[in-house]
């Protein structure tokens, strides 16, 4: 089949560029021909598979501009490449561009991935746009069975029978373990290391991890991987706050490399989708401790493979990193326990229209 995917795909950043490459290599593996539509990056490369949107990179116009300019790229290439399927990563704008293809019998795929549906469809403004994304869509597949339910309070006809939930999946040969030989960041930082990756944004709950920092009673390096508006905020706060051993390491592209040189991965978000990051860690044999957001109680056996602890509670997030850096055993055990589960239930993606098929 001929198959266009439209959302964030590398070298962006971020949970969903991730979810797109994994679906591109799974899709081109079974000998399908696919397109990338995405958003123009300064170090993108060039692929006759891959169209970038110039889009207008200002908050705001920024989605509306790749809409717009999207829609036309689209059709250009259902067009050209004779598509069957649009499957578009988050409702919006990807989700917005699949719905407003011209051609009726090109099917549409659309994956709500967690921000569209926690935050975008409570907005005044944007819940019509991501109502609308659901309601002209053939399937619709979601990272967790909690946004689902969210989604079908939206009350549009028919989208629980045309919706599953498809949970994230890692690659396993890619995030593994590597041999403490290997760990260039343990001859730099010489106490254990705690990391968290992903974007400096509110909802990742990074102010918390910086207070419970202050109230830990061991002694580690706190690393943060990422970009983003909160960037200097958070440094000032480092800074005034005199707050010790943390770095703000920028962003990796890379995390398979960096995700092994960590002791203990940290992901204290206020609210979440599910986080593809919380697979890598597991995959790569690290405790990992989050708080009790999006689909994690389906991920994490609390104390088994990693520990759960309530969202914006520092204090618990302070205890549970302390626990971990004085009992070595006891985060190699759940590593050991956190990699074992992934290998088993993560490693594997679905893709249901691939394996039903799709009328």
């Amino acid at each position: 089949m001929n198959i266009c995917i439209i959302g964030q795909y590398p070298p962006t950043l971020g949970g969903v560029a991730t979810y797109t490459k994994n679906l591109h290599d799974t899709l081109k593996k079974q000998g399908h021909n696919v397109y990338i539509l995405t958003y123009k990056q300064d170090n993108t490369t060039s692929d006759d598979n891959i169209f970038y949107v110039n889009n207008i990179n200002i908050p705001l116009i920024r989605g509306f501009s790749f809409i717009i300019k999207g829609y036309f790229m689209l059709n250009k290439i259902i067009d050209k490449y004779d598509i069957d399927i649009i499957h578009a990563n988050y409702l919006m704008p990807p989700g917005i561009i699949a719905a407003l293809k011209h051609k009726s019998n090109v099917k549409i795929i659309q994956t709500a991935h967690g921000s569209d549906i926690n935050i975008l469809s409570k907005n005044k403004l944007t819940r019509p746009l991501i109502k609308y994304a659901l309601k002209h869509s053939d399937e619709v597949y979601f990272v967790s069975e909690k946004l689902k339910q969210q989604s079908l309070t939206l009350d549009i006809k028919d989208l629980n029978t045309k919706s599953h939930v498809i949970e994230n999946t890692v690659n396993t040969e890619k995030f593994k373990p590597i041999d403490e030989n290997n760990k260039t960041l343990k001859n730099h930082y010489k106490s254990p290391i705690v990391m968290f990756i992903g974007n400096l944004v509110k909802q990742k709950g990074l102010n918390f991890l910086l207070e419970a920092k202050k109230l830990s009673k061991t002694q580690y390096t706190l690393l943060i991987y990422g970009d983003g508006p909160l960037k200097d905020e958070l440094q000032n706060k480092i800074k005034h706050e005199k707050i010790q051993d943390v770095h703000l390491m920028g962003k990796t592209t890379t995390p398979e490399h960096i995700i092994p040189e960590s002791d203990i991965m940290v992901l204290p978000s206020i609210s979440e989708g599910a986080s593809i990051v919380a697979l890598e860690s597991m995959a790569c044999a690290k405790p990992l401790i989050s708080t009790d957001t999006g689909n994690i109680k389906n991920v994490i056996k609390n104390n088994h493979d990693g520990i759960i602890i309530p969202p914006k509670n520092p204090q618990k997030l302070a205890e549970s990193i302390d626990i971990l850096i004085t009992d070595k055993n006891k985060r190699q055990k759940m590593g050991e326990n956190a990699r074992l589960k992934v290998k088993e239930k993560y490693s594997k993606m679905q893709i249901p229209y691939l394996e039903n098929g799709i009328n």
